[in-house]
């Protein structure tokens, strides 16, 4: 169980990490192995006449005809086109296709912004597939197209189903990779997100199309489509954004989230991978520079297998006002996005060094259209790299452009700036031939820097489509601080339950090993948290950035601008600054708490004995002896069956001192003895009765059982009765208890009513002060309101199922904290007092006859009351022994003389009472005999 526990365990922080990675900001950009890469322009090796300016075009290949298909567009009039152009890329020169006679020879309507991807089904169909888009007259597009490579000739698709709402701007296509359905030779592109200029539609809403059939030139009308709905995740609004298709995995970068007068100022960091096939959602953190109209395509190097995994941000433009990216996309910089760990890594490929050896990089452009493919494009050595093509855009001075670029990855790995990976000796080389001859890369080692704060949505965060007045700031911090906060909350909360068990508990008063061990392992604990706390609230103020970007009331304060941060930075002060502080001051002002002092009221008295009177009344004024003693200090006077302390290994400085004026006839200097052990008698009540000796009243003070080892070598040095007797005691066995004759009379060994029981009693619970009552409730309410403040921003930018985690987490502290107190552990809480009261148990009845009171003495007050326990002081059984003879100077056999039975010592002669005296401490075994001339007196009653 153990075993499967730690499992689960690791599972559960791997599943924490995994998530919470992917669900928030990224402060620095990951360093993960990527291809080298070259950026090379090869618009002066292209031949025939270049197709029109335009941005936003549809963009496809065929690698049976080496054809590049360029359709549509907006041009530099600002009017969509609906030419078609062709680039043969083994003979790098433009056409336009000129269908056969007896082909159709209609064009699909113009349009741009369209969603595109290539149809290839054995021989059924071979063509590059269109649909949606912004028309002429700005109506956005429903209809499907697609265009024959073999024949060169467009054909719409029969589409059979009900479809999604007219849009433009949408994420879609498809991936070529992915072979078509066996059984039917259909294939399926998707589609999400986007507008029709009035409505946004989020890309959680995802379309899918699954075209069938045949085009061929005698089967020219012979292809039908049909769409299906279904919702993916919880992905917001965006145009303008740029996208691809990975397998099933719908990737959507950047973009705005508004259609009026969208550029560059409202593009957002956000990224979306909607995992179609299992409906889930993954959310990469933000770290390149928000780009608008940017360009995403597959990495379909097949160097390494965890390329599959990588796409490559290209292009698209950003507002240098509001972001600093370090200048990385003036020189070509790509953002590799892993879409597996949900990592970015910022990446500055090595340029064209053209003809003069200066490197060059393709400018900023929006709506520029890229296309990548597993082997190069161009060239005569195919398998050398794969390369993506670039067509088109717009740059930043507005100018439409015709620019063919190639993005170069050669078949290797780098995973360091100017790494080595093998490359050909030589210069580096420009042209379709280069060969990746002196080719490295640089890693950028920061993301992209807010400068000013903006906004581009209304409060609700739902998109705008026109012009409005209401706008938010929006804020993020970096993936330490998201991963820290929620971490020292989660470890704080074993630290409390581990420390609660170290207490003692309410059965005891004794700490063992165990307890130290979860104290010293609460204590690390506790300090690990308290670390990673601190950690967080210092990465929350070094890393806090604001995500939206649109302009629409600018300010710079990033400190303290969210509820969140205000109430996380209350709380933290709370809980880590004053909670501790309050606690060591406590511990420092508050005074040592000076032992008990019996109350008169609490203690009945004992009438059978003039000097255990007279020893109390003593006791009471001397109990606070000086120590160590000065010479005209008595002597300190120890319990017998304590040892030197009742806490075991430490030497007591407090106990009942002897004066002369505690014997009748005392002179000159004296000794006290100590009685180390008492032969077994009993001890008879009076006929008014004996006090009952269960009641709480009569409880000895607690000391621990004493065993041969814990007699101090002084102990020995002072008394070898108490080594011999404990040693002898150890192989005895159980005595019958001597049952009295006597009417009306409780019986009872002296032992048993006069030594405490072994076991330690029993404490239900103990209320703490008032202060620290005040100060444990304000603790526990500081961690609840950390804890559901955790919840709160989990559950609004976190996975699912990292809440359900911590909620779980939060819950069974919970619930293990109330049964710790259920069960009386610690004693000393206010919870545990709570609890206690909840499920006390009834005080037990007295029968009427049973005695309830106990008058045996009326001379000062009781220090001693008898035990309930049978047992004696020591861990050995039984802790008496019998008497050997027959004890003729007390009324019972084995019994203590008592002052009722005394004779009087003034009618005997001095012999007869010396050998009287003798006869008594050779029958009780004392250690120290008194001088003759003085009243013999115990110092301890047992």
């Amino acid at each position: 169980m153990a075993t499967g526990f730690r499992q689960c365990s690791a599972i559960a922080w791997l599943f924490f990490v995994k998530h919470i990675s992917t669900a928030y900001a990224q402060k620095l950009p990951s360093i993960f192995p990527v291809p080298p890469l070259q950026w090379l322009n090869i618009t002066g090796s292209i031949q025939g006449s270049a197709p029109v300016a335009v941005k936003y075009p549809s963009i496809g290949y065929d690698p049976t005809t080496s054809n590049l298909i360029i359709f549509g567009g907006e041009s530099s009039s600002g009017i969509p086109t609906d030419q078609t152009y062709l680039l043969d890329l083994g003979t790098l020169t433009w056409s336009t296709p000129q269908p056969q006679a007896g082909l159709p020879q209609g064009l699909p309507p113009a349009r741009y912004m369209a969603v595109s991807g290539e149809d290839f089904s054995s021989s059924y169909r071979h063509a590059h597939l269109v649909m949606g888009g912004k028309g002429i007259s700005g109506q956005a597009l429903t209809d499907v197209w697609e265009f024959d490579y073999i024949n060169k000739f467009w054909s719409e698709v029969s589409v059979t189903t009900s479809g999604p709402p007219a849009r433009w701007g949408a994420s879609g296509g498809r991936d070529d990779t992915v072979a078509p359905n066996a059984a039917t030779s259909s294939n399926t592109f998707y589609m999400s997100g986007g507008t029709d200029g009035t409505n946004m539609y989020p890309l959680s809403d995802v379309w899918d199309f699954t075209i069938s059939g045949t085009l061929a030139s005698n089967l020219v009308n012979s292809t039908n489509g049909a769409w299906s709905h279904q919702t993916v995740g919880n992905a917001s609004y965006s145009v303008n954004q740029a996208s691809t298709v990975v397998q099933t995995n719908l990737i959507s970068v950047s973009g705005c989230n508004t259609t009026n007068n969208s550029n560059e100022s409202c593009a957002e960091g956000n990224s979306y991978v909607l995992e179609v096939g299992s409906n889930m959602e993954i959310n990469p953190p933000s770290c390149p520079a928000p780009r608008y109209g940017g360009s995403l395509v597959p990495n379909l190097n097949p160097f390494s297998s965890s390329y599959g995994n990588q796409v490559f941000l290209v292009l698209g433009t950003f507002n240098s006002s509001l972001w600093d990216d370090q200048g990385g996309l003036q020189k070509g910089e790509v953002a590799v996005l892993d879409i597996g760990s949900g990592d970015w890594s910022r990446v500055l490929p090595a340029g064209d060094p053209g003809q003069d050896g200066v490197q060059t990089y393709p400018t900023p452009r929006e709506g520029a259209v890229a296309l990548s493919y597993s082997q190069a494009l161009v060239g005569s050595n195919k398998g050398v790299a794969s390369d993506t093509i670039v067509f088109g855009g717009q740059d930043e001075s507005g100018k439409y452009l015709t620019e063919v670029w190639i993005l170069r990855a050669y078949d290797g790995s780098i995973s360091s700036s100017g790494g080595n990976w093998g490359a050909p000796s030589g210069a580096l080389q420009t042209g379709i031939s280069a060969n990746g001859a002196n080719v490295t890369i640089q890693y950028l080692t920061q993301c992209a820097v807010q400068l000013v704060s903006s906004s581009s949505t209304s409060s609700s965060g739902s998109p705008t489509a026109t012009s409005g007045s209401q706008s938010y700031q929006s804020y993020d911090v970096s993936f330490a601080h998201k991963l820290l906060a929620p971490l020292s909350l989660a470890i704080l909360l074993p630290s409390i339950l581990l420390l609660r068990l170290a207490l003692p508990p309410a059965q005891t008063h004794r700490p063992t090993d165990r307890n130290l061990t979860l104290f010293y392992l609460s204590a690390i604990i506790a300090l690990a948290a308290y670390g990673a706390g601190v950690g967080g609230l210092v990465s929350s103020f070094t890393s806090m950035n604001s995500t939206v970007t649109t302009i629409k009331r600018s300010t710079s304060r990033t400190v303290l601008s969210t509820g969140h941060g205000v109430a996380g930075l209350a709380l933290f002060i709370a809980l880590y600054v004053m909670i501790p502080v309050s606690y060591l001051f406590h511990l420092c002002c508050s005074p040592s708490r000076p032992p008990k002092e019996v109350s008169p009221e609490a203690i009945t008295s004992r009438a059978n004995s003039t000097d255990t009177a007279e020893k109390l009344a003593t006791y009471t004024a001397t109990q606070h002896s000086q120590y160590p003693p000065s010479q005209h200090t008595p002597r300190t006077r120890l319990h017998s069956w304590g040892g030197s302390s009742f806490l075991l290994g430490r030497r007591s400085r407090e106990g009942r001192t002897s004066t002369d004026s505690e014997s009748m006839h005392s002179s000159g200097p004296q000794r006290a003895f100590e009685v180390v052990n008492r032969p077994a008698r009993i001890r008879r009540s009076s006929a008014n009765g004996l006090a009952y000796p269960n009641t709480d009243v009569y409880q000895r003070v607690p000391v621990a059982p004493r065993s041969l080892g814990d007699v101090d070598w002084l102990d020995r040095r002072r008394s070898l009765n108490a080594v011999n007797e404990l040693d002898l005691v150890s192989g005895q066995g159980q005595r019958n208890l001597i049952n009295s004759s006597t009417p009306n009379t409780a019986e009872m060994l002296s032992t048993r009513a006069l030594m405490p029981t072994p076991t330690f009693p029993r404490v239900t619970h103990e209320l703490p002060s008032l202060f620290e009552i005040s100060l444990r409730a304000l603790f526990h309410t500081l961690v609840l309101a950390l804890c559901i403040l955790s919840l709160v921003a989990l559950w609004n930018w976190a996975h699912l199922a990292l809440f359900a985690v911590f909620f779980l987490w939060t819950v069974i502290f919970y619930i293990c904290l109330f049964t710790l107190a259920w069960h009386g552990r610690p004693r000393r809480s206010t919870l545990t007092y709570l609890m206690t009261r909840f499920h006390a148990e009834p005080p037990p009845t007295v029968s009427p006859g049973t005695p309830t009171s106990r008058p045996l003495s009326v001379v000062g007050n009781e220090q001693y009351p008898f035990p309930t326990d049978t047992r004696g002081p020591y861990l050995h059984e039984p802790p008496y022994r019998t008497a050997r003879a027959h004890d003729d100077v007390s009324t019972t056999i084995g019994g203590p003389r008592s002052v009722e039975t005394d004779y009087d010592e003034e009618d005997l002669d001095e012999e007869t009472r010396q050998r009287r005296m003798e006869e008594e401490m050779g029958r009780r075994e004392v250690s120290i005999v008194t001088v003759p001339k003085r009243r013999l007196w115990i110092t301890n009653p047992s």
